[in-house]
């Protein structure tokens, strides 16, 4: 095993019990490495949905996967970006100082540990708060658009100034759609033309199921399947990325599950998808960021102290882009990266 620094403690953010009340800053051990992991440096951090679902442990059936009476993993914090501090036994495709970003466990501290294929070399002329933006809604953006199949097609947005959705917009001009379109508040609408979108549907004042569309990438899931229907041309796909039901034990599987039977027998599509923690993804993403096509949005970084914040800006369901995190206890955020325009190539 290779080390280059020995710290045995660390600054972290710990959930003990389920709740955004049990969330609280205290110092634990600095993990070690196991075969086939790396340690990383924390430079940055998100806050995602996933975490906040984590956090409260709803609905009921996060439980069943991520521990009935307390989170299974203590430390918080889904995806990083940092610098490869320690080797794990079997390492051999990253090098001690390289700066990489992708999906781990323990995000919300000064030392994570990740496994080596989740994740990959960080794009260079990017700061570490907006690769640390990129893994969960980036790789979730590109599954959909690999999905929805939409060069040369027309392409909805269902959520488009969001944290995966800033992300579909962009990645739909640059595999080629022929119209992208952003549904989004009225607040919002030059960000979503600043992405690339050739069109912007104010919810609160147009219906983007009056129009019709060969894909709709639905990042919200607050419409009815006859809306959607009737929105979609005949060989329409409807790819389902969020959804607003997370009560009860399965929250939307069950609807989500009924969903994918019923359109079988038809001549449109839906699919859902579980997002797939392939480093494929990274590098894919991590190409589009490097050749132009896709900038990555900072609404706002929060210190590591202040990370309840984050959660309440997550479960209001109105941050624009992404949310990161600064994980250093020593300084005062401030907020690198944060309202940087989407830079699309043409």
């Amino acid at each position: 095993m290779t080390r280059t620094t020995n710290p045995t403690t660390m600054t972290a953010v710990v959930q003990t019990a389920y709740g955004l009340d049990a969330i609280e800053v205290d110092e634990r051990p600095v993990p070690l490495p196991g075969p086939g992991q790396l340690r990383i440096k924390v430079a940055a951090s998100t806050v995602n949905p996933m975490d906040l679902h984590l956090a409260t442990g709803k609905p009921s059936f996060v439980r069943l996967v991520e521990g009935f009476r307390r989170p299974k993993y203590e430390i918080p914090g889904r995806e990083a970006c940092g610098v490869v501090d320690q080797l794990g036994p079997g390492v051999t495709d990253f090098e001690i100082g390289q700066t990489v970003f992708g999906w781990l466990t323990g995000g919300f501290a000064e030392y994570a540990v990740a496994e080596a294929d989740h994740v990959w070399l960080a794009p260079t002329e990017m700061t570490e708060f907006e690769s640390a933006a990129l893994p969960i809604a980036g790789a979730a953006a590109l599954q959909a658009i690999e999905i929805g199949d939409v060069a040369g097609k027309r392409v909805v947005v269902n959520g488009a100034s969001g944290g995966v959705g800033h992300y579909a917009v962009q990645i739909a001009k640059a595999r080629g759609a022929h119209w992208v379109a952003g549904v989004c508040s009225s607040k919002n609408t030059d960000f979503v033309l600043g992405l690339g979108a050739d069109q912007v549907i104010d919810y609160d004042s147009e219906d983007f199921a009056a129009e019709r569309w060969d894909v709709l990438i639905d990042c919200i899931g607050n419409r009815t399947d006859p809306e959607i229907r009737k929105a979609l041309v005949d060989d329409g796909r409807w790819v389902v990325i969020g959804d607003p039901d997370m009560d009860g034990i399965f929250g939307p599987l069950p609807r989500l599950v009924t969903r994918l039977i019923r359109w079988r027998f038809g001549p449109r599509s839906c699919h859902w998808f579980v997002q797939g923690e392939d480093a494929r993804y990274l590098e894919e993403v991590a190409e589009l960021v490097e050749d132009g096509s896709v900038r990555p949005h900072l609404s706002e970084v929060v210190a590591v102290r202040d990370v309840r914040a984050g959660y309440d800006r997550i479960e209001s369901g109105r941050t624009v882009g992404k949310l990161a995190v600064d994980p250093a206890v020593a300084r005062d955020v401030e907020s690198p990266g944060v309202g940087n325009a989407a830079a699309v190539s043409s």
